[in-house]
């Protein structure tokens, strides 16, 4: 699975062993603070691994699996959403979506490159309500240095009216950001994407 869904985990924010939340860390958010085994896995979530292995490489290239677009107008056909791009960038360097399915599952991925490397904005129908999603905020930026965990999560404000998570890996080499907006929810991630970059584009889409 690209982007596996959480079931049965009802209010899931509210439940109370640590190895569950994990879980839903896992399938919801990339560069993210783990229990445990559940190790750091980038574009695909986290994942188990047991001590010494190390955890598979993310494609980069393509994170959902999906099928590329020739045009921001063409993949808007499948979306239940506007498609907004960055206005750093001309174009996208590359437009992922998921084939198929129903609308409010379909995931569109907008590709952007620098000098340091790719760009990918999910863009997507969320699965949960701004205040549930603020809980998880609060909640992972509570587990800030607590044993078994690594990286750190950062809750930031996006033109002053956006709560997002931004969760950056334990070397500070890798951040993400998400946030859900006007019924849209936004994940921006990268192999080396920095917290300033992060912040930067979020800012961007968030107008």
């Amino acid at each position: 699975m690209f982007r596996m869904r959480v079931a049965g985990l009802d209010p899931w924010w509210r439940v109370s062993a640590w190895a569950a939340r994990a879980r839903y860390l896992a399938r919801r958010l990339g560069a993210c603070l783990a229990a445990g085994t559940v190790a750091f896995v980038a574009v695909s979530g986290c994942s188990r691994s047991g001590a010494g292995e190390q955890p598979p490489v993310p494609n980069w290239s393509n994170p959902i699996g999906g099928r590329v677009e020739a045009s921001l107008a063409a993949a808007q056909v499948h979306m239940p959403f506007h498609v907004r791009s960055l206005r750093t960038f001309s174009r996208p360097w590359r437009i992922l979506e998921t084939p198929g399915g129903a609308p409010a599952s379909r995931i569109v991925v907008l590709q952007y490159r620098m000098s340091s490397g790719l760009v990918d904005v999910y863009e997507e129908t969320p699965q949960v309500s701004l205040s549930e999603f603020r809980k998880v905020i609060a909640s992972w930026v509570a587990l800030n240095g607590q044993a078994g965990t690594s990286g750190t999560s950062t809750a930031v404000m996006l033109r002053g009216k956006y709560a997002a998570l931004m969760t950056t890996t334990a070397d500070g080499r890798r951040s993400d950001i998400r946030w859900i907006q006007a019924g849209v929810e936004y994940t921006i991630r990268g192999p080396s994407l920095a917290k300033q970059d992060c912040l930067h584009f979020a800012n961007e889409l968030a107008s």
